[in-house]
């Protein structure tokens, strides 16, 4: 009889958790996303500066690419521009396109016309008849001194320890945004090691990453501004919270510096305080970039 009793009762213990609740997910209409962060490599006389458009979309729903009217980058100095086109068989990628005064050669933008440190680099697309603005200058960086494995770990014994040592540059403040490889980013600023050699451990937690013997891991050390600093300060915050990379859509909204210009009368201003709400997802930079690899063991 009390096996009967329990057996009923784990029943009822089941089927009560079978009511389906109804979650009200906020909404929005779809917003542009511009992945327009152009990583430089001094070294090489091309850059690829492809550029991705894509339309925000609610909870689980499916990332559609944007089809936009024009694109493209311009020195505002000089006037030179680098116009853009569809890549063919990539929905949403664009890429630069060569005309007889544009400095593109195989879809590839001439890095000298990228390694200007003033803020003279405005972004422009047209979407809908819209159009949005983006400024930026080049900003640089400082290479990674070393990359070893380490043996300490985290969370989990199958962690991996990678250690990372470079060296700010003195009487310059700095900020600095490191790609790991797999959507994994780390902001980091010089406020305590101005000018020092500096030293630090990321791991790659086993559950989430758990490599292999003999992997190649690619980790890039990228220049930044205090504005692209905080913006992918909030994004790796975001995507800490929702398992989402930081380059998607994260659950609330983090502002770039793309904003739609419609109505500005100033663009050396360029704000659109009358219309904080209209802006693109996304961000606009120009970017050194020093990139290393490690085999892992």
């Amino acid at each position: 009889m009390k096996k009967t009793f329990l057996f009923l009762l784990i029943i009822n213990l089941f089927t009560s958790c079978e009511d389906v609740v109804d979650v009200d997910l906020d909404s929005e209409p779809p917003r542009l996303v511009v992945d327009a962060l152009i990583r430089v490599d001094t070294s090489e006389e091309l850059t690829e500066a492809n550029i991705r458009v894509s339309l925000s979309s609610p909870f689980f729903g499916e990332i559609q690419p944007a089809e936009i009217q024009s694109m493209q980058i311009q020195n505002e100095e000089n006037g030179s521009f680098v116009p853009y086109e569809p890549v063919p068989g990539e929905p949403g990628l664009f890429r630069p396109f060569p005309t007889t005064v544009s400095p593109v050669i195989d879809n590839k933008i001439l890095t000298s016309f990228l390694l200007n440190p003033e803020p003279i680099y405005i972004f422009s697309i047209t979407y809908q008849d819209e159009l949005y603005l983006a400024r930026t200058s080049f900003v640089p960086t400082t290479p990674i001194d070393s990359i070893v494995q380490g043996e300490e770990t985290l969370f989990d014994e199958d962690d991996t320890e990678v250690i990372i040592s470079f060296t700010d540059q003195p009487d310059r403040e700095d900020f600095y945004v490191f790609d790991f490889d797999f959507g994994e980013f780390l902001a980091v600023e010089d406020t305590f090691f101005e000018g020092q050699d500096f030293e630090f451990s990321y791991f790659y937690e086993g559950d989430d990453f758990p490599l292999e013997s003999g992997q190649e891991v690619t980790i890039s050390i990228l220049g930044a501004d205090e504005a692209f600093y905080t913006y992918m300060e909030q994004l790796i915050i975001q995507s800490d919270l929702t398992d989402n990379g930081p380059f998607q859509v994260p659950v609330s909204t983090v502002r770039g510096n793309i904003l739609n210009a419609e109505g500005i009368d100033n663009i050396n201003i360029f704000d659109n305080v009358g219309r904080p709400n209209s802006f693109a997802l996304g961000y606009f930079a120009i970017v050194q970039e020093f990139e290393n690899t490690i085999v892992i063991e």
